[in-house]
């Protein structure tokens, strides 16, 4: 889930973006935050049954499980949240069926207090699939932390006492996501369109240089800074595919990146906004590669020259359709490539035919390395699509280019070979826990094993 701030932010010059640090998006005055409540106990919260089990971990980073060695907490109804007292809860961000974030206060430090975003992740401990999603996200967030075009983890707390249950994730509060960025008023020059692409691909590369593909890119999972710096987010589709990780090792190889074809571990192709889905996502059940995020990069980087997105399907067919209208037609070739019925149904006569439209025709103002750049992104063949590497190396952003904010991933390959070997509910959870107190203590040097009962 991103963050998402009041609808009535103020975006003010744009030519603060990157050039100063001056401010780039103004606060909402208009918002009231609830006051959160203090609790002295733990039991004048949820009850004062002493009995109840507690699994959470607490200011002196300690899994706990008793209510009587918790401190003060801070309790903010209106979003079921359970927060160390340290923590000021200001108020609602945005909500989602994945939980809630919320905007809060770390006063920690009484003199210099720091802002931050607390991500609530709900549902976890009693449905697997959601369970699955939290421990992915968490994994990536560790294991992409500290990449500048990244989303930055802080901290982690768990809490199990009902309704406060779920996943604490506390991140960097960033003060507006892409999508209301591009949708707002604020003018766009070739300068911000490069500047803000640049980051987006430097991100990209990061993640894909672990053999990760994010599957949900969109200006909504990337986040923006009040001087103009992106970071990606919201890990929660994204799946690692190094080959080495499967257990059959089942994998092919073609020429852009790893693709999988899976006898073991079945990757569902509906993944992805429908807006920024790659065509082979709708149109064919074969495998598919890091080309997807590509795709929807191209998408990305049309939405910021149309300041709105490109392809706008109401539903699944709709959405090929709005594509055919741009790409044409695809060939044979291609066709059969996806080797579904579904596309020779969609593109072979007597279906309409159609031809390509010039992007010039679309997008008259933009520079042509731009147009070029989106026309290599947004192919039907994704193998004839650019990787991140070639997008970065495009002519189009040569003016921006800085190495040193290239970097691929040091760890290598993500590993995501703990998926089959934790299987049951309660094998999850306790890995979760496990995850949690790692965490920790890479961050403060203190770690105790969890105990899930």
């Amino acid at each position: 889930m991103k963050q998402t701030l009041g609808s009535n932010k103020q975006l003010i010059n744009s030519t603060n973006i990157g050039k100063t640090r001056g401010t780039f998006i103004g606060k909402n005055k208009n918002a009231t935050p609830n006051a959160p409540k203090r609790t002295s106990a733990l039991t004048n919260t949820v009850g004062k049954n002493n009995n109840i089990l507690v699994t959470s971990i607490n200011t002196s980073d300690i899994i706990i499980q008793d209510v009587s060695d918790v401190n003060k907490f801070t309790v903010y109804e209106k979003a079921n949240f359970l927060v160390p007292s340290r923590y000021e809860i200001k108020f609602i961000l945005g909500k989602g069926s994945y939980g809630t974030v919320c905007s809060a206060i770390d006063n920690k430090d009484h003199v210099q207090p720091v802002p931050l975003a607390i991500k609530k992740v709900t549902n976890i401990f009693t449905r697997e699939i959601l369970l699955k999603r939290a421990i992915r996200e968490l994994k990536f967030m560790r294991y992409f932390k500290g990449h500048k075009n990244i989303i930055n983890l802080i901290d982690l707390e768990i809490v199990t006492v009902m309704p406060y249950d779920g996943l604490y994730c506390f991140q960097e509060l960033v003060d507006y996501d892409l999508a209301r960025v591009i949708h707002s008023s604020v003018q766009f020059s070739e300068f911000h369109i490069k500047k803000f692409f640049y980051q987006i691909l430097c991100g990209l590369k990061y993640i894909h240089s672990a053999d990760v593909i994010h599957r949900d890119l969109k200006p909504g999972n990337i986040l923006c800074t009040i001087q103009g710096t992106l970071k990606i987010c919201d890990f929660g589709l994204a799946r690692g595919v190094a080959p080495k990780y499967f257990p059959d090792n089942s994998s092919e190889q073609n020429g852009n990146g790893t693709s999988y074809a899976l006898k073991t571990r079945h990757i569902t192709n509906y993944v992805a906004t429908r807006w920024y889905r790659a065509p082979e996502l709708m149109l064919s059940n074969k495998k598919y590669t890091k080309a997807i995020d590509l795709w929807a990069c191209g998408c990305i980087l049309a939405e910021f020259y149309g300041r709105k997105p490109i392809f706008i399907g109401n539903d699944q067919m709709h959405q090929i359709s709005e594509i055919v209208k741009v790409l044409g037609t695809p060939n044979k070739d291609i066709i059969i490539k996806y080797g579904s019925h579904v596309a020779w149904e969609i593109f072979c006569p007597p279906k309409p035919q159609y031809r390509k439209v010039p992007w010039s025709n679309i997008y008259s103002y933009a520079q042509p390395d731009g147009l070029d750049l989106i026309d290599k992104l947004l192919k039907w063949d994704p193998n004839a699509r650019l990787t991140v590497e070639e997008a970065i190396e495009h002519e189009f952003l040569q003016d921006f280019r800085d190495k040193s904010e290239e970097p691929v991933c040091s760890k290598g390959a993500f590993n995501f070979a703990y998926e089959y070997e934790h299987m049951s509910l309660t094998a999850l959870k306790q890995y979760l826990f496990e995850e949690v107190c790692n965490f920790k203590k890479e961050m403060k040097g203190i770690g105790k094993n969890a105990i899930y009962k």
